[in-house]
């Protein structure tokens, strides 16, 4: 949980399901799923995830979509992507099947990818261990997943495209240029010194990262 205001996320669908079978929060969940990202290409119109419960106790799931605002609640949420079933129960050592639709591509950038985002909402029902311990807080889990839709047209970028990154140095700061049609996710290492990950710069746009001192005139720099 980034914050505390993840809490109202849940719809009203799944919170009258919370309390006509007893199920309660917060507590930690175990949910897995078989992959990091997932990629709409041009000619894709679904996608089927497998999510498996490899805890020893039954999870209750909400999954929805969202176009980046982490705050926005299921119902107000609005994607050209349908996430199916939306609200579900698994058992331990269940395996489920996921399926992701896109709905349209109109309103869809038509020269480079879409970034939307896939939330996977965990929690567990009240044990009896809970029950004994009711100062103890153990918290659901969030899962969120990137979405990259790919225009007609467009394919995998190529280790040329990724090459055309620019780096430019700044104070206290370095600019990536990313003057391709790709989400570009990067690590960055310069002089062979601590990295800086988790970077994503989003296509045709530049992003300045923040540094603990400003680079050294002729610095290299590994991604």
């Amino acid at each position: 949980m980034r914050n505390y205001r993840q809490w109202l996320v849940f719809s009203k669908v799944i919170l009258t399901l919370l309390g006509l079978t007893g199920w309660y929060g917060p507590a930690q969940a175990a949910v897995n799923i078989d992959r990091t990202r997932i990629i709409f290409a041009s000619d894709e119109v679904a996608q089927s995830l497998t999510l498996s419960n490899d805890n020893t106790t039954p999870m209750l799931l909400q999954v929805w979509t969202d176009a980046g605002n982490i705050d926005a609640s299921p119902d107000n949420s609005k994607t050209p992507l349908v996430a199916l079933p939306p609200v579900f129960k698994m058992q331990p050592g269940e395996l489920r099947t996921l399926r992701l639709l896109l709905s349209s591509r109109q309103q869809l950038a038509t020269d480079r990818e879409s970034l939307f985002w896939l939330n996977i909402y965990q929690i567990p029902p009240v044990t009896q261990d809970i029950k004994n311990h009711p100062r103890k807080l153990v918290l659901p889990l969030r899962l969120r997943l990137k979405i990259l839709i790919r225009p007609t047209g467009l394919k995998a970028p190529t280790e040329a495209e990724e090459k055309k990154l620019r780096f430019i140095a700044k104070e206290n700061t370095i600019r990536i240029v990313n003057p391709t049609s790709w989400y570009m996710s990067l690590t960055l290492t310069m002089d062979n010194k601590k990295s800086i990950g988790d970077i994503m710069v989003a296509p045709k746009t530049a992003l300045d990262v923040p540094l603990t001192r400003s680079p050294t005139p002729g610095a290299s720099i590994n991604y």
